[in-house]
């Protein structure tokens, strides 16, 4: 015998929250459907609500947040069920970037350069401190196209992900593949591990950083003589190469009398002839590379530091990992796409 009732649930739209009823009919035959399959059950979000709730959850505290829906939508939901949602909509964003069936090619890299950048930036994490996450960003040759991913866990897994993410945008159909980095061994390791034919850059700024910290060691009270020194060899590094900088470092060197200025000039020296192959930026510049990593340091204040940066703030490595795949979504081509797959 079949019974007929109705169910009634919430529907969450930007005109504010809908009760809404269903009727359906169930019978304890063994064809019949539960009834949580013909009439949906609990709260649930239209696309456009599900997007604006997403996108302000993931640029505003969770608190701040749920006050804006409020004011400017008419959507009632707390700070908790905010919080639900990030970590729920995170898993699924996860598991449609990293799936080869959702890949997302771009035709604008065809015959092209695709550059990647990696960087790092501590996040405060309970019970454990700073931590770093590893950031990635793919740009097209023109900047017209991009795409973050983020990472709050082991350097061996950032590696997988890089080479993941490279082949979810066809980087294959590229004429090369080029990472911009800040020198760290690590990052250099495991790229050059998951994508062996990517060219690797040493961004020329943080070169010239430790050319300067060596400067201030050699002339630390007299700045006009640091500052001098350093401008000489940062402009040798540039216009004639690394080899030619060596050269003069290790002259210098030598007729140190000072053992802490042999120090320094030592551990300079040490870190240029390690990185050699990743620093001849007269080649590079001539041949149209690029030699800064701009970009990266842009997304790591944007993507990363602006919401899970602030005064005071601290985040479980779930939370914090969850907020980071939606903040990473946000900040790439494919944010509306990913929308639709998680509503």
């Amino acid at each position: 015998m079949r019974h007929k009732g109705k169910k009634s649930f919430e529907f969450i739209t930007r005109f504010g929250n809908l009760s809404l009823q269903g009727t359906y009919y169930h019978c304890k035959c063994s064809n019949s459907k539960s009834v949580n399959v013909l009439v949906a059950a609990g709260r649930k979000f239209s696309f456009a609500a599900d997007e604006l709730v997403l996108r302000h959850t993931a640029s505003n505290s969770y608190k701040q947040a749920s006050i804006y829906l409020r004011k400017d939508f008419k959507i009632h939901i707390s700070d908790e069920s905010l919080r639900s949602r990030i970590s729920a909509v995170s898993g699924q964003i996860r598991q449609n970037r990293n799936s080869a069936e959702n890949a997302h090619g771009w035709d604008e890299i065809a015959d092209k350069k695709l550059y990647g950048y990696v960087d790092g930036v501590l996040l405060n994490i309970r019970k454990e401190g700073w931590k770093e996450c590893k950031l990635l960003r793919y740009e097209d040759e023109h900047g017209k196209k991009i795409s973050h991913r983020g990472l709050l866990g082991s350097i061996h897994d950032f590696g997988p992900l890089v080479r993941r993410e490279a082949i979810n945008i066809g980087a294959s159909k590229s004429e090369e593949i080029v990472f911009l980095m800040d020198g760290a061994e690590g990052f250099h390791n495991h790229i050059k591990k998951n994508l062996p034919l990517a060219r690797q850059i040493v961004d020329y700024w943080h070169v010239c950083q430790h050319i300067s910290e060596c400067a201030t060691e050699l002339h630390p009270e007299d700045i006009k003589k640091s500052d001098k020194w350093r401008k000489k060899y940062c402009h040798m590094l540039r216009e004639s190469g690394p080899s030619r900088l060596l050269g003069s470092l290790r002259i210098s060197k030598s007729r140190s009398k000072s053992a802490s200025k042999v120090e320094s000039l030592s551990r300079l020296i040490n870190f240029l002839a390690r990185r050699i192959d990743r620093i001849n930026y007269p080649m590079l510049l001539e041949l149209g590379y690029r030699v800064d990593s701009g970009p990266i340091e842009s997304s790591c204040k944007n993507v990363v530091q602006r919401r899970m940066k602030g005064v005071g703030m601290r985040w479980s490595r779930k939370g914090g990992s969850a907020m980071l795949e939606v903040r990473c979504a946000l900040y790439s081509d494919i944010w509306e796409d990913v929308v639709k797959k998680c509503a």
